[in-house]
């Protein structure tokens, strides 16, 4: 029984003299743990056969395991050497653009070209590190400058296998892949499929691996990659969990998400809009669209985000700016832009609006976003559809050099070069 003349207890579990009332009741006895470390010890059981459970589920779902993947580059990223002049060195090799740096385009191979400012195209020179023995290039990225509240460029050394792995491989977790492992361990080896984006401890596991047996095949390299002793310290099973419409995961803890952040909503909406049955009833016109690999994870996303989003400004997520027939969502074919602009690049965006006139001649005007823009008047129904075209793209080019410098440039680029249709 309690006794009523001793008013204090040592708990046996963190040694503390404290009140009475500190300490539960168990069969009218007062319990030697306090009520904090019980409750402490009983969260830790439910966490430890939450884990328990969390790690046979991982085991079992393929949908949370990494998967060796490569991305095909579209037509609109490729250089092409009908137009660079350069060589290739192998007949699969190709040449990706870059879309945060200066007109640069990497090749599978980890070869670097840039066009100059007088039209040309050279290969980047770059040099071996030291430190990591890793092939180097110096370039001009694409970034925005708070001060002046504007896109500009800033030198940057980017090893080669860095753009390879960022434009030709699928990356499931850039946050925490901070480490490349080459192939056979031969860091002048930059072909894509010889590079593995992977964890510190993931890294040296396979080099301890190929160091014992002088060999480690790509089979063994993703078991390690798969396996739960070599993921990030803060990994848990439930981080994969594709919790969002079947097809979206956190790739983090709940309590590490800010659901009211910017990035969220728009990861969110991008994910309902592709993958939600209520979604695809209201706006059935996304029943065909879909979210790329790697922004299946919100931390990938939210990088790119980050990246990419100018604090403050009420932005849309484009991807058809880039890419008009494409119908996916991802870091080679998305740009933000305000939803002004995201609606006049849309083919409902600019309409035209051809009268013949009692005289024979056409009168050509467009409508944007309801607004009447007069164009011209022409001889012949031809000349106005000719007058129509030309107008709406020097109306869009108006547009986009007011934007520049205000946008990053590979959007700038894209408004530019974007395809003109008659609706």
């Amino acid at each position: 029984m309690i006794s009523e003349d001793k008013e204090t207890k040592i708990c046996k579990k963190c040694g503390r003299e404290l009140p009475l009332d500190k300490f539960g009741i168990n069969h009218k006895y007062t319990r030697n743990v306090c009520k904090e470390c019980f409750n402490e010890e009983i969260r830790e059981k439910r966490y430890q056969q939450r884990l328990s459970d969390g790690i046979e589920t991982y085991h079992k779902d393929k949908s949370m395991k990494i998967q060796r993947k490569y991305k095909k580059p579209y037509h609109f990223q490729i250089l092409y050497r009908s137009e660079s002049g350069i060589d290739t060195i192998a007949k699969d090799e190709v040449f990706v653009r870059l879309f945060d740096y200066r007109s640069a385009w990497t090749s599978n191979y980890g070869r670097i070209i840039q066009k100059l400012d007088d039209g040309t195209y050279q290969l980047v020179k770059g040099v071996y590190s030291r430190a990591t023995k890793e092939l180097t290039y110096t370039l001009d990225k694409n970034v925005y400058f708070k001060s002046k509240n504007r896109w500009g460029y800033r030198k940057e050394k980017v090893t080669a296998s860095s753009p390879v792995i960022q434009m030709l491989i699928v990356n499931y977790d850039m946050k925490n892949n901070n480490m490349v492992w080459h192939k056979n361990n031969d860091t002048k080896d930059n072909y894509y499929k010889h590079l593995f984006p992977v964890t510190d401890k993931q890294y040296n596991e396979i080099l301890r691996v190929h160091e014992e047996d002088g060999i480690i095949t790509d089979k063994q390299i993703m078991e390690i990659v798969n396996a739960v002793e070599f993921k990030p310290d803060d990994w848990k099973p439930w981080h994969n969990k594709r919790t969002y419409e079947g097809v979206g995961y956190l790739g983090a803890d709940t309590s590490d998400i800010d659901y009211e952040s910017y990035s969220f909503i728009k990861w969110k909406n991008m994910i309902q809009r592709c993958y939600s049955d209520v979604v695809h009833k209201l706006k059935p016109y996304y029943v065909d669209k879909e979210v790329c690999i790697e922004w299946q994870n919100y931390q990938n996303f939210k990088l790119w985000f980050d990246t990419h989003y100018i604090l403050g400004t009420k932005v849309d997520l484009d991807k058809d700016l880039l890419y008009k027939e494409g119908n996916i969502y991802s870091p080679e074919t998305c740009a933000f832009m305000t939803h002004f602009f995201n609606t006049v690049f849309e083919d409902r965006g600019i309409e035209s609006n051809i009268k013949q006139n009692d005289d024979g001649t056409y009168s050509v005007s467009m409508i944007v976003l309801n607004k009447k823009m007069d164009i011209g008047v022409f001889d012949s129904e031809e000349e106005a559809h000719t007058g129509f075209i030309d107008g709406k793209i020097n109306y869009i080019c108006d547009l986009a050099e007011k934007c520049k410098g205000k946008v990053p440039d590979y959007v700038y680029e894209g408004m530019l070069n974007y395809k003109i249709e008659i609706n």
